[in-house]
């Protein structure tokens, strides 16, 4: 078994452009109108859905355009392994994205927040 995408909520399809495509690199490959029947059926929600899908190797991530809020504390989040911590770090200056460190005792974890609230863990590939 393999993963195959991850699909996540956006509240702006600028938003999600900005940071997916302009600060993560990622590519958008496809742009889908999920016709209201379809997202009924799948998600109980009778409205036409836009879906903008973003790949580079090894990932796939479908957002989905919505102003659906996530309950709080959201615990929801992937990870993505980077070749440049130092590199994402000062990005994330340059594109006002929120980078939040957790430290506990010898131990530190990373986290991007994307325009919409969405957490990406981010992990420096082995050098």
């Amino acid at each position: 078994m393999e993963l195959n995408h991850i699909g996540i909520t956006n509240k702006s399809e600028d938003h999600a452009l900005k940071f997916y495509r302009d600060f993560l690199g990622l590519e958008k490959t496809r742009e889908i109108l999920l016709p209201p029947e379809l997202s009924k059926q799948l998600f109980s929600l009778s409205q036409e859905i836009k879906v903008l899908v973003f790949e580079k190797p090894g990932i796939k991530i479908e957002v989905f355009i919505s102003d659906f809020k996530h309950a709080c504390p959201n615990f929801t989040h992937f990870g993505m392994m980077i070749d440049s911590f130092s590199e994402i770090a000062e990005k994330a200056q340059r594109f006002d994205a929120e980078l939040i460190e957790g430290k506990h005792k010898d131990k530190t974890v990373y986290f991007l927040k994307d325009f919409s609230g969405n957490l990406i863990e981010i992990k420096q590939k082995p050098q």
